[in-house]
């Protein structure tokens, strides 16, 4: 055996190694650092939630709102054709955690006059004592109403928008400050001539007396796509912040955030969440959803860059004032839209829709998904919540206590839409 030319194809072989696990090495940094950078880490794979097989109708109709109580009673608005003339806001509530519910009662005075499609959608919130509060698209107007006898009436609505102009006030977005405030976000067609073609302005106005009327209304910003809904949010020292989606003259849609620490008098400039924008001459139809809590501010929203259907996410640790882009949650979902945060024990729990992509060469019927953002930014990849086999489309997820948990969702069938709510329980 000649030992010298042994050595040296050793050697050779010793040094083609070392390289390629110095090669290997750096890979892993860069992949390391790009993931820290523009993506969340994957956690291990465990069940979130005990949903019930079957979901049920509420009724006929859409938009379906859920207000719970202490006791777990449930207080629902919806929209639906009951007089074939057109939709009416519809009140109902369960005693027994829905496995009934009461007969139904007319909210809006002025019979057909509402307005539910897409994020157009009404709005039910808790206020601090006894009192419901309601706010809809009726007509040209938005419309409020309030119930102060636990859900057994309404009273006459009243108009939020201060104007009288035939233009549109519409997709909004209504939350009760800390201190009892009740605030109203929505797209506005006034000013036109300070905006940019085809764009909207956001206006919100307050509510100090619960609801018995609405202050002036203070516009926000110009240039907002007009067909994606803001969202509202608060911090426990009553900061106040909203999103939208900004456009630029270059038809560049970008979601923001400006926030008020004076009870929506003044606003910061607006803070863009990231600064890659989807160039749209259009509008998507799909606005962001915010919560706050454990100072943590997290933003999912719908974006199309790329000619891909996803949904982002994004999280800020110092109010508002900069945004860390987390990434892509929906895993492998194809056309996920409409996320909806609700904040559980300091964790993002995001509900949406898409379509399965092992069912029908993905082109299977739109149903709800669950995924779970932990607070350091960790991600659970999304999982199924039943449905009852219509397509799913606007679905909201609502905490109850007891480790209970709430979806409700729009189902368009063959034969109708219905509203309807799927009960779960969290595992912990």
């Amino acid at each position: 055996m000649n030992i010298k030319k042994t050595s040296n194809v050793f050697g050779c072989f010793l040094l083609l190694f070392t390289v390629f696990f110095f090669v290997c090495n750096q890979h892993f940094v860069f992949a390391g650092d790009k993931k820290e950078e523009n993506s969340i880490d994957l956690l291990e794979v465990k069940k979130l939630v005990d949903w019930e097989t079957k979901p049920k109708i509420v009724d006929k109709g859409n938009g379906l709102q859920l207000l719970l109580q202490a006791s777990e009673g449930m207080n629902f608005i919806y929209a639906s054709r009951k007089n074939g003339k057109g939709q009416d806001l519809f009140f109902t509530n369960s005693h027994n955690t829905g496995d009934t519910f009461s007969k139904s009662y007319r909210i809006n005075d002025t019979e057909g006059e509402v307005s539910s499609h897409g994020e157009n959608g009404p709005i039910l919130r808790q206020g601090p004592g006894i009192g419901k509060y309601a706010v809809w698209s009726g007509g040209n107007d938005l419309k409020f109403a309030r119930s102060m006898n636990f859900g057994r009436s309404f009273l006459p609505s009243i108009k939020v928008n201060d104007d009288n102009e035939k233009t549109y006030h519409s997709f909004q977005s209504m939350e009760v400050g800390p201190d009892g405030t009740i605030y109203v976000a929505w797209l506005d067609g006034r000013g036109k001539e300070r905006n940019l073609p085809g764009t909207s302005s956001l206006y919100i106005a307050r509510s100090s007396n619960q609801g018995a009327s609405f202050e002036k209304n203070i516009r926000v910003a110009g240039d907002v796509c007009p067909c994606c809904r803001p969202a509202l949010t608060f911090d426990n020292s009553g900061n106040m912040y909203v999103s939208w989606r900004h456009v630029d003259k270059d038809h560049n849609r970008t979601v923001v955030v400006s926030t008020s620490a004076d009870k929506g008098n003044n606003w910061t400039e607006k803070v863009f969440v990231t600064h890659e924008g989807w160039k749209l001459n259009g509008c998507p139809h799909s606005g962001a959803s915010m919560e706050f809590q454990n100072g943590k501010l997290f933003i999912s929203w719908y974006s199309g860059i790329g000619n891909r259907a996803a949904l982002r996410a994004a999280i800020s640790n110092d109010k508002g004032k900069s945004f860390q882009y987390l990434g892509e949650i929906q895993g492998k979902i194809l056309d996920p839209n409409h996320p909806d945060i609700q904040m559980i024990n300091g964790e993002a729990w995001v509900i949406f829709q898409g379509r399965d992509p092992e069912d029908t060469n993905g082109w299977g019927l739109i149903r709800p998904w669950l995924v779970k953002i932990a607070g350091d930014g960790g991600l659970y990849p999304p999982q199924e919540v039943p449905f009852l086999g219509g397509s799913v489309a606007y679905p909201y997820l609502f905490k109850g206590s007891g480790g209970r948990i709430y979806a409700t969702w729009t189902e368009i069938g063959e034969q109708s839409t219905k509203a309807v709510l799927c009960r779960g329980r969290l595992i912990n």
